[in-house]
């Protein structure tokens, strides 16, 4: 079982960590999982080959192209494996599309692993690492500080109650 230390020690793989390789389905859902595993034990973080053909299906991703995926598509699968825990597709979808006009996939998804990263440090060391939201911050970055936080919120609540030998 993890341990706080183990959350505020969290890394979430940045844009120049994602295999830069086109990769087929099987890949993807192993390059994937392994990022979001680390979540498994309190969070249901299924990610399986249906997702991927649905989320293709429904627009949500690009289709591959002969087969094969690429980095924006991992990070777009990582993000909408973690956010659909609370947010529906459609409300992903529309996020996306919005955060889109105004920053590349590569530089969203950095402040989006950077703001998750924050986030679960601010709930399980608040004395070290306090909250990081700011009347200032503009609507883009309301909207990802808030998408990590109540990620984070959620992997806190289940660590403690889990932690805490509460029913399931």
């Amino acid at each position: 079982m993890k341990n706080t230390t183990d959350y505020v020690n969290y890394h979430c793989p940045r844009w120049n960590e994602l295999p830069d390789i086109e990769l087929y389905a099987d890949q993807v859902l192993s390059v994937v999982q392994k990022h979001v595993s680390f979540f498994a034990e309190e969070i249901d973080m299924t990610f399986t080959s249906n997702m991927i053909n649905n989320y293709v299906k429904q627009k949500i991703v690009k289709p591959p192209i002969n087969k094969k995926y690429d980095r924006v598509h991992l990070a777009y699968f990582t993000v909408v494996c973690l956010l659909k825990r609370f947010l529906t597709i459609n409300e992903i979808c529309s996020g996306i599309s919005y955060l889109m006009k105004s920053a590349t996939v590569s530089e969203l998804y950095d402040i989006f692993c950077e703001e998750l990263e924050g986030a679960i440090k601010s709930y399980f060391d608040p004395e070290n690492f306090p909250s990081r939201f700011s009347k200032d911050d503009s609507a883009e970055i309301k909207i990802i500080r808030g998408a990590a936080n109540t990620f984070a919120g959620l992997a806190y609540v289940k660590f403690t109650m889990n932690s805490s030998n509460i029913e399931k």
